[in-house]
């Protein structure tokens, strides 16, 4: 009785070594193309639908366009698929964007990245807004928030830089020029730059004087932005390249040939500043 036991057990033991060699690979080993099933290219074939609205209600002019990309969270560079649209009027603004479902791993986590440009004003998402793995489907929700524009930040870093001369060192002067006369002081910083200047003119006498209150603020030694008071107030902003970013008066936008004018009063301003800034020792 032993000896037919164990030959039963020799005989299941061979049996089952040839099975393992003979199966096919379990589900868990890669396939013929390299790759596991959780690898394996998502199948779908409907486009990625949804809305893009803003954080704080606005009208959109005409000419904005709205740009959606479809990207891989771990590598935001490559664009998986992306639309244009032109948009206008009260969002949300809806959209449809196909794209290759072979590209997509079930493995990986993708988003939905949308702009939206609106002249010289951007909007950029306030969240992420995961798509098709992970639990997510093919339909999202886009927030959008405003970002400030160029002419936006001149006009704040302006503000800033004249709230913060009374912790720099001050210089002043005046000057007769015919019936021109003219009274500033400046602001310089601890590198001896003149920052920010004070021009104060007035032509004429009496009734018939005419009287002009400038203010000018300077970054790396460049005209940053100017503040024109008398008349309504007049702004003009520069960006680090001398394009014009910030144009307004009571009314309407300063011409270019007004803002070139600006820019060398203001070039002009700073050289009076500099030369009584004291010579370091």
């Amino acid at each position: 009785m032993y000896k037919h036991v164990a030959t039963a057990l020799a005989a299941m033991v061979a049996l089952g070594g040839c099975n393992s060699s003979n199966q096919p690979a379990s589900s868990s080993a890669p396939s013929a193309a390299g790759t596991t099933p959780a690898q394996a290219a998502v199948d779908v074939g409907s486009p990625i639908t949804g809305t893009a609205a803003l954080r704080e209600p606005m009208n959109i002019g005409e000419g904005a366009r709205l740009e959606i990309k479809l990207v891989d969270v771990a590598m935001p560079d490559i664009v998986i698929a992306e639309s244009t649209e032109n948009v206008s009027g009260q969002p949300p603004f809806r959209f449809s964007l196909p794209f290759d479902a072979v590209k997509i791993d079930r493995s990986r986590t993708y988003v939905i990245n949308g702009l939206l440009f609106d002249g010289d004003r951007r909007f950029i998402p306030a969240l992420q807004s995961p798509v098709l793995t992970g639990g997510a489907g093919n339909t999202v929700e886009i927030v959008l928030n405003a970002e400030a524009t160029p002419g936006e930040k001149v006009k704040e870093e302006f503000n800033k830089l004249k709230a913060h001369i009374g912790g720099m060192k001050r210089i002043q002067d005046s000057y007769l020029d015919g019936d021109l006369s003219v009274a500033w002081d400046g602001f310089f910083d601890a590198s001896s730059k003149v920052r920010f200047m004070r021009v104060n003119s007035e032509t004429g006498e009496g009734e018939t004087a005419q009287r002009s209150n400038v203010e000018y603020a300077y970054r790396d030694d460049k005209p940053m932005a100017i503040l024109k008071k008398n008349s309504g107030n007049t702004r003009v902003g520069w960006d680090e390249n001398g394009q014009v970013v910030l144009s307004e008066r009571a009314g309407g936008e300063v011409s270019a040939d007004e803002a070139k004018a600006f820019h060398a009063d203001a070039l002009k301003a700073l050289a009076m500043g500099q030369a009584k800034v004291p010579k370091k020792k």
